[in-house]
């Protein structure tokens, strides 16, 4: 197992923890997902509001961490959006990758 599946929830719990703190999310919830793919997914829900930050290791060194906000629109479809996404080759870059999510995410509810 690749040391960064064995991190990747507990970085992303401590970086994504100001939502449950500050905006009233339930969570985290934690999920495995089975190779290849998503292999860990950190996921935060309020209301019709779901954050979800995974990290992605596929074929050919394809290697990322992305995190997408899904909504509930008005006729009850889903509005997926992409936060952001960034290669993660390394536990560093997987890291640095949360911070910059955790940043983006808290400028879109400041705005809110």
């Amino acid at each position: 197992m690749d040391i960064r599946e064995k991190t990747f929830a507990d970085e992303a719990i401590k970086q994504l923890d100001f939502l449950t703190n500050q905006y009233g999310f339930a969570g985290p919830e934690v999920n495995r997902g089975p190779s290849p793919g998503t292999t860990v997914s950190v996921t935060y829900h309020r209301g019709a509001t779901t954050i979800e930050a995974s990290l992605v290791l596929w074929y050919m060194g394809e290697e990322y961490v992305a995190t997408t906000q899904v909504t509930d629109g008005p006729d009850g479809t889903a509005l997926r959006t992409e936060v952001a996404r960034n290669t993660a080759h390394t536990g560093y870059q997987m890291r640095r990758a949360l911070q910059l999510h955790a940043e983006a995410i808290r400028a879109t509810m400041s705005v809110r």
